[in-house]
């Protein structure tokens, strides 16, 4: 593995661990991280920042029981005091039924961009002068924002079964976008993405966020009711999130999954009769990969020192795989796949890959008389992830009439049921993709990233005020 973190981190390690007690493990991890951002507001330059952060946790099994301790202070008594930190508190820890990974086999996926760290800060404000001047030549009265910020992130883990790696990548994000105050009506449109350097498509990201802002200019009226919608990328983690929450190998372990008795046995979740089913459209096949070049959140192995892999979790409408950490792998007697996150959350994915299909969004939208196409949602996923019913406020969707884009709509509140309407009711997956997030709550270990199609769905039922 890399040692670009640093000998002295090892030799810290070594120090650390020399500290333990007989029969204890301990785990040392640590992640840094530099950031430079710049930012506009209202329409002018409101100025940059620059941080760095270095935070050191260290992890303790003794007797059956984990601890867990955390600094920011370099030097090796603040090293010292963590040990002391650990061992006060691990009576009081977790009950564990694993032990640390020893060495393993890790690949080496290019994760960091040259060019981050190498940005000056001034060509960071001409990207974001540029965002400002063309949102501004559309619409004067718009209050323009945009957002950049280049991030480098270390990483290393060591423990005493011996894993010993590290890596580094790199992150820049950028956005676009504004608000537009006419009286009472307020509108928000914008776009964003992220990537491991700074070739984003800026021309593109413009393009987008004034599309946004030509169709949802004038408002119009929706009434309630039963309708076919279109969920954009950025709403489509919202609607998948009963199926992450019900494939996390706690909510497994513990038989709080709807689907606990319908996975395939090779999952270590059961399978009821039959083993798998199909509870899904076969058109539906949901991805986590943690080892993606060149993407923000991929990683050569998990907070446990487990190598990530690319773990199919629904493969045409079947359940098949899940995400498990070293604890509910243990307790479901299966393998971890890779997905441990921050310590005691545990499993959450890595980037979440739902399938595309092969209709352009604008013929998703020509092929409907009467319905939806929602751009942005507040409070979406309220309730139990286990249900699959996902609501919402839409604050950004626009009314498609005649196969045609005609005004943004105010005031409505979708609602639907994940598992029964990606069953019955999906009329289709466009063929553009987006990056967002993966999810909500109730995924056990967290968000992650996410790359999305547009999802069209029949029977969405519509409130109004």
């Amino acid at each position: 593995m890399d040692t670009h973190t640093g000998d002295n981190q090892w030799e810290t390690a070594a120090a650390i661990f020399n500290g333990l007690p007989r029969g204890a493990q301990g785990e040392l991890y640590t992640r840094s991280i530099r950031s430079t951002s710049v930012r506009f507001a209202n329409s002018q330059f409101e100025g940059t920042s620059q941080s760095r952060n270095r935070t050191i946790t260290l992890r303790v099994i003794l007797d059956g029981r984990l601890s867990a301790a955390t600094t920011s202070e370099p030097g090796e008594s603040a090293a010292m005091e963590l040990v002391e930190k650990a061992l006060r508190a691990v009576k009081y820890g977790t009950a564990v039924g694993y032990d640390f990974p020893g060495a393993a086999p890790v690949a080496q996926i290019p994760l960091s961009d040259p060019r981050v760290p190498a940005t000056r800060l001034e060509e960071m404000v001409a990207i974001g002068r540029d965002f400002l001047g063309t949102l501004l030549a559309a619409e004067r009265r718009l209050r323009a924002s945009a957002g950049i910020e280049a991030e480098e992130v270390e990483v290393s883990l060591v423990n005493t079964a011996g894993f010993a790696g590290s890596y580094r990548k790199t992150a820049w994000h950028a956005g676009c976008g504004g608000q537009l105050i006419q009286g009472d009506d307020f509108l928000r449109v914008g776009e964003s993405r992220n990537a491991a350097g700074p070739d984003l498509d800026y021309e593109d990201m413009k393009k987008e966020a004034l599309r946004e802002l030509e169709w949802a200019r004038e408002t119009v009226p929706f009434g309630a009711g039963s309708y076919p919608v279109i969920f954009a990328p950025s709403q489509v983690g919202f609607l998948v999130t009963p199926f992450l929450a019900s494939l996390n190998g706690k909510a497994i372990a513990r038989g709080i999954s709807p689907w606990k008795e319908k996975l395939a046995p090779s999952t270590g979740a059961g399978g009821g009769a039959g083993g798998a089913e199909r509870l899904l459209d076969p058109r539906v096949t949901l991805v986590d990969d943690g080892t993606l070049p060149m993407t923000i959140t991929s990683a050569p192995f998990d907070r446990e020192g487990v190598p990530t892999r690319r773990n199919i979790l629904i493969d045409g409408g079947v359940p098949v795989g899940a995400l498990l950490d070293l604890q509910t792998a243990k307790e479901l007697g299966r393998s971890s796949t890779g997905n441990a996150t921050a310590a005691g959350t545990g499993a959450g994915p890595h980037r979440v890959l739902l399938a595309p299909g092969e209709t352009p969004l604008a013929e998703m939208v020509a092929g409907i008389d009467h319905g939806l196409l929602v751009l942005g949602s507040m409070g979406a996923w309220t309730g139990n992830a286990y249900s699959g019913n996902v609501s919402g406020t839409i604050s950004l969707g626009l009314r498609i009439e005649g196969g045609k884009v005609a005004g943004r709509v105010k005031n409505c509140m979708f609602s639907l049921n994940a598992f029964t309407h990606f069953r019955d009711h999906l009329a289709g997956l466009s063929r553009e993709t987006k990056d967002a997030s993966a999810g909500g709550p109730g995924m056990g270990g967290g968000g992650g990233g996410a790359t999305f199609p547009y999802v069209a769905l029949d029977n969405v039922v519509i409130t109004t005020k």
